[in-house]
């Protein structure tokens, strides 16, 4: 069999029934399921990862691999009920290339489809809808997985030997309905399940976490936090974590994306140790005319992932000199807002500008001069700044769908990007919120939040999101999406401030 071809238009077929009265068939047959459930599949023909003092895996999880052109066979630990199916699995990992998942029935290897995963970090399960007129040969004898990949591809399983979360290891969910609701967000986002990656993605769920903790008093949310940094910090307040190659970057920023969390650490404990290491590892980014960046780029992020935490910091400390090298950061950046456009990156040494109107790019921008705007208004108010704000604002909204969203590439027919749609919608809505924009700009937030419900999962995760920065604007521009927790930290600062 190729294994490089799959079903790209599966046929969905019913179950017939035979014409019997009424009553019997009432009697006879099984309850419909109704609710949400998940549950674990069994993995055989997998090898455990291997790990070395320079190669981690997140927090000692258990995570098996295959090889390129292995065959592994995975089968539902009770047998599935009948209702909306999809198999899951996590990458343990970090990835920079593609990986193809080729799902067949065990039994006549019929090919099912593809769990299709590009460019990936850790921790963001992956699924394939599965018809369910399969559920009755699954249950009897599973699934093959055949892995199309120049390299391994790892991902998490159970052990006894420490708890993993059953939603990050191999599962079938089973649902009754196809489309979750906000409880269901709230209730996925609000626990471990929404845990990230230390750096960008971690940081943008533990600050959508803050707010709904702070806005909407959600307890739940304070407790996650709180259940995300005992993942990573241990009992000395020492941090423990892998950057995107799984080498570990124990204590250490690991450049000026990995540095939101710690907005969030401050708030929390202001006086913790590792903060002071942050602004250590910050000065060692700082070019000679203030601007903190790694290299002789200047990219939207550092509005969100530096100004930001700086802000925040500086607030808590009573440090005028933190607080106004934030603001700094934002002025450094206002060239990225220019020619009724956003743009990702500019490149100080070409004067070249990449990445325009990438939607989450626009997110890092509007929502870092937002919140730290915010964070700062009592103690410094800079008009310029401000002024930015309005502008880049202006900007995205004269790209806003009709449907309330934008694509990846905003003035540009893709896909749909819900992280960068629900990030700058939680900007605007902070900036009316503090009076930095007039209430006419409320119903562009509440359309894009309208919207945005219609993409999570049964068991709440947001999906339609713009895959990780790692595939070049090739990948950004093309119509992949994933499952992404990061997003959820954005969808959620929306809620938050609605």
């Amino acid at each position: 069999m190729n294994r490089r071809h799959f079903i790209k238009d599966l046929q969905i077929g019913g179950i017939a029934l035979y014409t019997v009265p009424v009553i019997t068939w009432q009697c006879s047959q099984p309850k419909p399921f109704t609710g949400i459930r998940l549950i674990p599949a069994g993995v055989t023909g997998a090898e455990p990862v291997v790990t070395k003092p320079d190669f981690r895996v997140a927090f000692g999880w258990s995570a098996k691999q295959m090889e390129s052109g292995d065959t592994i066979t995975v089968k539902p630990a009770e047998d599935l009920p009948n209702a909306n199916l999809y198999l899951r699995f996590t990458p343990a990992l970090e990835m920079r290339d593609i990986k193809l998942l080729s799902v067949y029935t065990a039994e006549n290897d019929e090919p099912l489809g593809v769990i299709d995963i590009r460019n990936s970090s850790v921790l963001v399960p992956y699924e394939l809808q599965i018809d369910q007129q399969y559920i009755d040969t699954i249950n009897q004898d599973g699934l093959k997985i055949t892995l199309e990949s120049e390299k391994p591809f790892g991902f998490y399983v159970m052990s006894p030997e420490k708890a993993i979360p059953p939603v990050f290891t191999p599962h079938f969910l089973v649902s009754s309905k196809e489309i979750g609701d906000l409880n269901d967000f709230l209730d996925c986002f609000m626990s471990v399940k929404s845990i990230q990656a230390f750096g960008w993605r971690e940081g943008t769920v533990l600050d959508g976490l803050w707010q709904l903790y702070t806005k909407k008093g959600e307890e739940r949310a304070l407790q996650a936090i709180k259940d995300h940094f005992d993942l990573y910090f241990d009992a000395n307040q020492d941090l423990h974590y892998e950057n995107s190659h799984n080498v570990p970057r124990d204590n250490r920023i690991d450049g000026i994306e990995s540095t939101i969390p710690y907005a969030t650490l401050t708030r929390i404990n202001p006086n913790h140790k590792m903060l002071k290491n942050v602004i250590t590892g910050l000065e060692g980014e700082t070019k000679e005319n203030g601007m903190i960046t790694g290299s002789m780029t200047l990219t939207a992020e550092g509005c969100y992932t530096v100004a930001y935490p700086l802000a925040v910091m500086g607030k808590a400390w009573n440090d005028n000199a933190l607080m106004q090298k934030a603001i700094e950061q934002l002025k450094h950046r206002f060239v990225l807002i220019a020619d009724e456009s956003l743009y990702l990156r500019y490149y100080t040494d070409t004067n070249k500008y990449t990445y325009r109107n990438w939607a989450r790019g626009a997110a890092w921008t509007l929502l870092g001069f937002a919140r730290t705007i915010v964070e700062l208004k009592e103690d410094i108010q800079d008009e310029e700044v401000l002024a930015k704000f309005k502008e880049g604002i202006d900007i995205a909204l004269s790209m806003q769908k009709e449907n309330g969203l934008w694509n990846g590439f905003m003035h540009t027919d893709n896909a749909v990007d819900t992280s960068g749609s629900a990030g700058i919608c939680a900007a605007i809505m902070t900036g009316i919120n503090n009076g930095l924009l007039p209430e006419t700009y409320r119903p562009h937030a509440e359309k894009c939040w309208t919207a945005l419900q219609n993409y999570l999962t049964p068991d709440g995760f947001l999906k339609s999101v713009s895959q990780d920065n790692r595939g070049g604007e090739e990948l950004q521009a093309s119509d992949y999406r994933v499952i992404a927790q990061m997003g959820m930290g954005l969808m959620a600062q929306l809620y938050a401030e609605l």
